[in-house]
């Protein structure tokens, strides 16, 4: 029998002492030993209390003013969900899920905004308040051993307080360049001190990401030949495909992407994004094109891709996005599958660079006959989640989001173009209604909240119900 159950959190302002209430009936199906003081766990915070019984619904739970400010619950009501474990003799409420990001605050009317997250955050904030649980915006240079602040969401607003740590933080920091800052260090300390999980850690390399996937033997025929992109394989790779795309290795939003197309009289270089990407460029040979490279191009690492002839759509290139998340039992599970196009001038389908979104199905049925689409589209989830398993198990740190690329040959075969560990929110048709990827996040943090009890306590529970309490 469960003992995860999901309560209403009440104030009780005129009581001074560590104090909680809780009904009969609640205290019967805990088992609980109301004759011995309980340790109460909020986030990283916790308090020995003495605990009564009352007149109570099941699912309510009254704690004293003095516990409040203790354990600094930000609300007077709130839902949360309630564990207690008899073995350590505590009751923990939770979870308490912090988003880790870099925002912009408003120095007039303090005023957050989270920027390409803003709405993606309200969509999880309304998923805790249904389930129960407490959300809230972290910036890295307010989380302090001693003191750490957030935004949590009431009446309408983000307000800003002190806040306890929270039971497991997801990174959505925009910029590798941050996450290399002494402040997102120094974060990653104070989380690690206290074993609190911090998923999709970090961004992923498309070097990396391309050499452990290459090691998976049933994984190569998806992969173009790529290679670090130095000037001796680009000129390698020059000789045997007709079409290259150099990428910066630590890129994302298909910025300062090169295509590089032999042509009668040389080479053809089109740019994804800056001065020249209204351009293209014409070069005798291969070797004006590197002079020229390494003339202009900023110092940083990249790779050179194989071009592939992908399916287009109107004379536009396309690809498909495929978000997958881990669930509750920890298998990898597709969230969403979007058709992505890109605009007439570009030959990146990024949003970001003026792409546009349709649902898969609907184009896959103007290039296919329906059989066939709804075939490639089933081919494509199962390749996905494959590859975000292959990058779980094989690659450092935790993952709980992955955005996995797919292009479609005109002959039908599939290739893996990149995946993504930031994927960009704004895939994602919602039209005012709830992501799928938002509940599945939710999900995701609630069960890496209350792992470490579930695996203690009671494997087999489920978190979110309380109708076997009589």
């Amino acid at each position: 029998m469960s003992s995860f159950i999901p309560v209403t959190i009440k104030t009780m302002l005129d009581c001074h002492e560590a104090k909680l209430s809780i009904s009969y009936s609640l205290a019967q199906f805990w088992g609980l030993n109301i004759s011995q003081p309980v340790l109460l766990k909020f986030g990283q915070k916790e308090i020995h209390v003495h605990i009564d019984c009352a007149s109570n619904t099941k699912d309510e739970v009254f704690i004293s003013g003095a516990i409040r400010d203790e354990l600094l619950f930000p609300l007077l009501n709130i839902k949360l969900i309630a564990f207690y474990s008899s073995h350590y003799h505590s009751l923990t409420l939770g979870p308490l899920l912090g988003v880790l990001t870099d925002f912009i605050e408003n120095d007039t009317d303090s005023l957050p905004y989270f920027r390409s997250i803003h709405s993606f955050c309200l969509e999880m904030q309304q998923i805790i308040s249904e389930n129960g649980g407490f959300l809230y915006i972290l910036h890295p240079k307010d989380v302090e051993e001693g003191m750490t602040r957030g935004y949590y969401y009431q009446n309408e607003q983000w307000i800003k307080a002190e806040v306890p740590l929270p039971n497991v933080i997801y990174n959505r920091i925009h910029s590798r360049r941050i996450e290399k800052t002494k402040s997102f260090t120094h974060l990653r300390k104070i989380i690690s001190s206290h074993n609190i999980p911090l998923f999709n850690e970090r961004f992923l390399s498309k070097a990396d990401v391309h050499q452990l996937l290459h090691l998976e033997e049933h994984i190569l025929p998806y992969l173009p030949d790529t290679a670090i992109g130095n000037h001796s394989n680009i000129a390698n790779l020059c000789m045997k495909y007709s079409t290259l795309f150099i990428k910066p290795t630590h890129g994302s939003q298909g910025r300062q992407i090169i295509q590089i197309k032999k042509t009668a009289i040389g080479y053809e270089a089109a740019y994804s994004s800056g001065l020249d990407s209204e351009n293209k460029r014409l070069y005798e040979s291969i070797e004006d094109f590197l002079i020229s490279f390494n003339k202009h191009m900023p110092e940083r690492q990249y790779i050179v891709q194989q071009g592939i002839s992908l399916l287009s759509y109107h004379n536009r290139p396309l690809d498909f996005r495929i978000l997958c998340h881990k669930n509750s039992q920890n298998l990898w599970k597709v969230t969403s599958t979007v058709a992505r196009i890109s605009n007439e001038k570009q030959f990146v389908s990024n949003l970001a660079q003026g792409g546009e979104v349709m649902r898969p199905i609907s184009l896959l049925t103007q290039l296919f006959d329906r059989n066939t689409a709804i075939q490639q589209l089933a081919l494509m989830k199962e390749l996905a989640t494959e590859v975000c398993t292959i990058i779980d198990q094989k690659t450092y740190g935790l993952f709980g989001e992955l955005g996995i690329d797919l292009g479609v040959d005109e002959s039908g075969g599939l290739w893996i173009i990149e995946a993504n560990s930031k994927p960009s929110k704004k895939t994602e048709n919602h039209f005012n209604k709830v992501r799928p990827s938002a509940k599945a996040l939710v999900e995701y943090c609630t069960s890496l909240a209350f792992s470490k009890i579930k695996n203690k306590e009671d494997p087999e529970h489920d978190i979110f119900r309380n109708y076997d309490i009589k």
